[in-house]
């Protein structure tokens, strides 16, 4: 399936084609559907594209006090239209997920995520050190040091990045593949993510991004098998969503 996905996403874009985050031009997005809140039962947590960009498939999920996962599968016409529920997550989606969420950029060896993981310990005057406890005081009293030992609490942060810009960061949690950032196809050498303030970022080959302009709140960016495309999720108010397309110019 893997060596299927990634012939069909190759074929689907020229070998010429670099993208180039100071050439290239992004849309106005484009609303292929608003989605009122409980339509989906849960919160969003998968978006992917069919091999021929006629279809998208948005995974939901919802979970119970014990974390256990209910999952809820749609699919919606590209060009716009009503939600569709499905019975699971269709052979072409989970295709186009095992190219979409790697760690190395397909067909570009040499964009590739370097992950650093820090655990440190904290206390509760905001003190944290690698290797063990120390003190914000300069001569710490006997209770003060027990009260900091009790506070004490281990702090594990993972931080993701490509050419040296932040992709994805978390603390204590794991990040899970895909979620916030989205390969192009094979050969562009690009990225779709989402930063740290929610924006759509794009960054190529060499390390430098373009922001999407007003794309804020974004989600699930998913660029498209033949890399013209990029669809992601925008919340609007507490629950409420908007499934938008931008077209991109990789020139």
């Amino acid at each position: 399936m893997i060596l299927v996905a990634a012939i069909g996403q190759a074929a689907a874009v020229q070998a010429s084609s670099v993208f180039d985050a100071t050439r290239a031009t992004v849309s106005p997005a484009r609303v292929v559907v608003e989605i009122e809140a409980g339509t989906i039962r849960g919160g969003p947590v998968g978006l992917a594209w069919a091999a021929d960009g006629s279809m998208l498939y948005l995974r939901a999920a919802e979970y119970d006090r014990w974390r256990n996962e209910r999952a809820h599968h749609f699919v919606v016409p590209a060009s716009g239209g009503g939600m569709t529920s499905v019975d699971g997550v269709p052979p072409w989606a989970a295709a186009y997920w095992m190219w979409k969420s790697g760690a190395v950029a397909p067909g570009v060896p040499d964009m590739r995520f370097d992950t650093d993981t820090q655990t440190q310990i904290a206390t509760s005057v905001g003190t944290v050190r690698d290797d063990g406890m120390s003190q914000s005081r300069a001569d710490p009293t006997r209770s003060q040091i027990a009260s900091d030992l009790a506070s004490a609490q281990q702090v594990a942060t993972i931080t993701i990045k490509l050419k040296g810009v932040v992709v994805a960061q978390s603390v204590n949690s794991s990040i899970v593949p895909g979620s916030t950032w989205g390969w192009a196809p094979s050969p562009l050498g690009g990225l779709a993510f989402v930063d740290a303030r929610k924006r759509l970022v794009l960054i190529d080959r060499s390390g430098r991004t373009l922001e999407v302009g007003n794309a804020a709140e974004a989600l699930l960016p998913a660029w498209s098998p033949d890399g013209k495309r990029i669809a992601y999720l925008q919340k609007k108010g507490r629950k409420n969503y908007v499934l938008n397309v931008v077209e991109v110019e990789a020139r």
